[in-house]
């Protein structure tokens, strides 16, 4: 076999062994977490009421278009977001299939914060907070995503003295 052709097969041996290596049929397992970014308000208690988790599978390739949503969590789950700052709360864990997931949703019940010793309620639009941020569940692996919770850019003064709360969260690789 000439030099030319033997090389050629071994790299394409090896670049489909590289590719197929890649993602696996399989489960791995997801953790998430939350926690808080200091911030400037006189916040002194922030409560969020979680009472489902879910994330979107979108197939072995970023780019499929299939998709099935997972529940991560089922129950209802209050956290003080100031109390957890520079530290993280479990939110839920589950054994999902290799792949990649797209979405996260958070559903939130209720919210309350206090500001210089007064609690007000806080309206959240739909009670469902989307967090779009693609990541890779491997076979056999373990991913921990943080969800950081930035309460100072999260809630906002009306004009008519009410607080509202547009979420704004990062989910980072642990």
């Amino acid at each position: 076999m000439n030099k030319a052709l033997l090389l050629l097969a071994i790299l394409s041996i090896g670049a489909s062994g590289l590719l197929s290596g890649c993602i696996q049929e399989g489960t791995g397992t997801l953790v998430l977490q939350i926690t808080d970014a200091p911030g400037d308000l006189n916040i002194s208690e922030a409560l969020v009421t979680i009472s489902q988790i879910k994330v979107h599978y979108a197939g072995i390739n970023q780019n499929d278009t299939n998709g099935s949503w997972f529940t991560i969590a089922n129950e209802s789950q209050t956290f003080d977001l100031i109390q957890i700052q520079n530290a993280t709360e479990f939110l839920g864990e589950a054994n999902l299939g290799a792949g990649w997931y797209t979405q996260i949703r958070l559903f939130v019940d209720e919210a309350l914060v206090t500001i210089d010793g007064v609690q007000y309620n806080l309206e959240i639009s739909s009670k469902k907070v989307k967090l779009i941020k693609p990541f890779l569940i491997r076979d056999n692996e373990t991913l921990t995503l943080i969800l950081e919770f930035d309460v100072q850019k999260s809630v906002h003064q009306t004009g008519s003295g009410k607080y509202i709360m547009k979420p704004t969260i990062k989910v980072i690789q642990g």
